[in-house]
């Protein structure tokens, strides 16, 4: 027996270690490294023309400004969906009686309050983290303040049929929605001409939305069990 080092076997059709080129582990890298793409996750809202998944970006580590043209009835399907995600939503109603079951439903982490004094009542926080993101949703004629928004994980949705006039919340709004061709007039007093003719074109069940990435048209999803919370 031989007191040498023997190289142990190779299984057929792979190098030999031996032959492998050396690499120094302090070899800088190459240069321009590399990026991630933000996949399209968030709020799911419905399905465009083309079959594409249609979303928002909240609840996110910015906060964002949602204003809505519509009936407050999309106040409470976004709050429903929110809520699923993780969130706290705090409510100001013009109709706390549409509330009632999605409150039961949701316990604690859904408020009715009278007035948005005050919010966010939780530190605003990641999902699964302490309170989770803070969101308020309002269907009260006056909008909330522009500022509310400001910060990491909240979201404010204003709901209403006509946006008021010079307010600091509808034109620094991150998203608009327009739920119908019926709101296109309103949409076009918020975001001028272009978004009056695109709304106008909506087919029946469509919704228009707009950021500043571009313009979208699509149809809600709702699940037959959210209606029940939704239409009491």
């Amino acid at each position: 027996m031989s007191g040498g080092t023997t190289e142990p076997t190779t299984p057929p059709g792979l190098p030999r270690p031996a032959a492998l080129p050396g690499v120094d582990r302090r070899e800088p890298a190459a240069a321009g490294g590399f990026w991630l793409t933000p996949a399209r996750a968030g709020l799911h809202l419905g399905t465009g023309r083309q079959g594409d998944a249609v979303s928002l970006p909240a609840p996110g580590p910015a906060g964002t400004r949602v204003g809505v043209l519509g009936e407050s009835l999309f106040g409470r399907l976004f709050a429903l969906r929110l809520l699923a995600l993780g969130a706290r939503v705090t409510a100001v109603s013009r109709v706390p009686e549409k509330w009632v079951l999605l409150q039961e439903a949701a316990g604690d982490r859904l408020q009715l309050v009278p007035s948005a004094a005050g919010w966010p009542a939780h530190e605003p926080e990641p999902p699964t983290v302490g309170d989770g993101p803070q969101v308020l949703v309002t269907d009260q004629r006056r909008a909330p303040s522009a500022a509310a928004a400001d910060g990491q994980w909240r979201t404010v949705l204003h709901v209403t049929r006509s946006a008021p006039a010079r307010s600091a919340f509808w034109s620094g709004a991150d998203v608009v929605l327009a739920l119908g061709a019926s709101h296109a007039e309103a949409a076009g007093r918020v975001l001028g001409t272009d978004a009056r003719r695109f709304t106008e074109e909506l087919g029946d069940g469509e919704i228009a939305l707009f950021r500043p990435g571009g313009r979208h048209v699509l149809r809600p999803d709702i699940a037959p069990a959210e209606t029940e919370l939704l239409t009491p």
